[in-house]
Order: structure tokens, then C-alpha cells, then sequence
């Protein structure tokens, strides 16, 4: 299906909305629309509030509070999209493609706390047009931190991303994709959803702060050897010295694909005899490929990271 023309281009410091809403807006986050139907139509639906919410100003918007939220799927959009978050206030309007900020809103709520309605069509509106408008604080119209004022009600997770998206713009803007390795453009693949998905409403701290440690780590890890998580400089260490002769070898396991996997504790290397190769760690956090097996070697588990090397089993952070 053709995708729409996107209407909205750029974000303002303030901007004033015309009657009846004559108190002024202040966001710094870009709302971006698009209309369907060659930009003459969009998707709208509405909703009230479960439960009463408070937001991050201390105001309280009553259960029953009328909500709002819009899409311009050419087609219906399914009558639950977790992803679209509802507003507490919205306005649209403005001749599609004129290329001014048009649709503008604030107070992002969960589906979760919302009784939605079906969704309606309507023709996109060529003038400033008010659908709900329940509050003109700035601090609750940039948020979508709002929970249930009495605590037996279900509540959704509220997560601050903004070290997250810190992590992810400084690797974003320094690393040189072009240059990558497979294994790194496959991490730089995976790390891209899964960025995305932890931007999403309902994400627990925990997987946030997990993922803004392991995209630092990685970028440490490009500054430091050109990869982010193969290469890893402890690997140049293959061929220190080892008696050439010995056929003693470890036994392994069930074979499996190789990976790429971070440590949960700094690593000494081993060589398949047991014998620790040095006093120099490898650092906790770094990433480090194995070639997807274990290593039964005095007893004890081991991955292989390189010709004659290992690191103990207990070292990885498990998935």
C-alpha cells in the first residue's frame, strides 16, 4: 500500500491555539501526523479514562475524563493498538501538505487505562479544530508518566528514557556503520527494534536501564578496538605461548551456533589445558563471540573465544 505524505515538519517553542483554547502550549517533542486518502482524511478515536490518573504535575484527571487519539491507516486500524498512545489534549487542522505544524498534543495515556470506543473516519478539517482539551500544564503534556490514584487498580510501568536515547544518539552519531563486521551489523539490527520497543508505554526501568548499559558498553568497546561487540581486543592474544605438541583436548559439548555474548563478571583466559594465560581481564561487560559451544575442561564449563583460548561458563550473563 502507497505510504501517506507526511504533513507535519517541524515543532514550535510555543504556540498560542486559537478559541476556545487561548492558554499557550510549550512542547519539545515533535508530534508527527500524516492524513489518508491523499491527505483528505483521518482516523480518530475516542475514549474515557478507567480510573482516575495522576500525572507528574500532582493534578488528577477524574475516571471519565474524555480522550482522544488518531491514525491514518488508509484502511480501519484494529480497535486495540497498544503502540498509540490516547492524549489529553489534541487539536489537527490545516490544508494538508502546506507543510506547517498542524496536529499538536500532549498527556500520553496508555491503552490500558482507557475505555475506547470504536474507530471513526472523518474529513481531515482545513481549520484549527479542538477534539479534547483537559489540561495546558506543560510538565503533564510533555509526560506520559500518569498512574492510578488508588493503587489497587492495575498500573502501567512508566520508564524514563532519556539516558537511553542519550546512549543511543552518541552511538548513533559517532559510529561508522559502513565499516561493521556481520556480527556487529547483526547486533546494530537487533539493538534498532529493540530500542524501539523499549521506548514503548508499559516497559519496565529494568529493561531500559539493561539495554542504555549494553549500548554504552558496546560503544566503550568501538572506541577502543573499531568493533562493538566482535573483535574484541582480548582475542589479539590468541597466539602467546603454548607448547605446540600437547593433543591433550577438552571435551566438549552438544554443537550449537556461534554468538556473541557480554560478561557478567571481568574474565581471565585460559588456555584448553585450564592454565590461565595471563593476569590481564577482560573487562565486565564486554562482548565477546564463542563458537556456540562449552568446554568440559578440569571439571568446570568454558566457552572458546579464540585459537587456544577460553573464559569460564560462569563469567557470561545468561539468556
Amino acid at each position: 500500500m502507497k505510504k501517506n505524505k507526511r504533513i507535519i515538519f517541524a515543532t514550535m517553542a510555543t504556540l498560542s491555539l486559537a478559541a476556545p483554547m487561548a492558554a499557550v502550549f510549550n512542547f519539545d517533542n515533535v508530534q508527527t501526523v500524516s492524513a489518508n486518502h491523499q491527505g483528505t482524511k483521518v482516523w480518530l478515536q475516542y475514549g474515557t479514562l478507567k480510573y482516575a490518573l495522576k500525572g507528574p504535575s500532582g493534578r488528577v484527571y477524574p475516571a471519565g475524563t474524555k480522550v482522544v487519539r488518531e491514525a491514518s491507516d488508509d484502511t480501519k486500524p484494529l480497535i486495540s493498538l497498544h503502540g498509540y498512545s490516547f492524549y489529553l489534549t489534541l487539536q489537527i487542522g490545516g490544508i494538508p501538505g502546506n507543510q506547517l505544524l498542524q496536529d499538536i498534543g500532549g498527556g500520553k495515556i496508555a491503552e490500558a487505562y482507557v475505555n475506547y470506543e470504536d474507530w471513526h473516519e472523518i474529513d481531515y478539517p482545513s481549520d484549527t479544530t479542538v477534539l479534547v482539551q483537559n489540561t495546558t500544564d506543560y510538565t503533564d503534556l510533555k509526560s506520559s508518566d500518569f498512574h492510578p490514584v488508588d493503587n489497587s487498580n492495575p498500573d502501567v510501568p512508566y520508564a524514563n528514557v532519556d539516558k537511553l536515547k542519550a546512549a543511543y544518539n552518541e552511538y548513533v552519531i559517532n559510529v561508522n556503520f559502513s565499516k561493521l563486521d556481520g556480527t556487529d551489523k547483526a547486533w546494530v539490527a537487533n539493538i534498532n527494534k529493540r530500542v524501539g520497543s523499549a521506548e514503548a508505554m508499559g516497559v519496565p526501568q529494568s529493561t531500559v536501564d539493561a539495554l542504555t548499559d549494553e549500548i554504552t558498553s558496546a560503544y566503550a568497546n568501538y572506541k577502543k578496538t573499531g568493533h562493538l561487540v566482535s573483535g574484541d581486543s582480548s582475542s589479539g592474544s590468541a597466539n602467546s605461548s603454548n607448547s605446540s605438541g600437547n593433543t591433550t583436548k577438552p571435551s566438549t559439548s552438544k554443537k550449537s551456533k556461534s554468538r556473541v555474548v557480554r560478561l557478567r563478571k571481568a574474565s581471565y583466559r585460559y588456555t584448553h589445558k585450564g592454565k590461565r594465560v595471563s593476569k590481564k581481564l577482560i573487562k565486565k561487560g564486554s562482548y565477546v563471540k564463542i563458537n556456540g559451544k562449552t568446554y568440559r575442561i578440569k571439571g568446570k564449563k568454558y566457552y572458546r573465544i579464540a585459537k587456544n583460548r577460553y573464559i569460564r561458563a560462569v563469567n557470561v550473563v545468561k539468556k
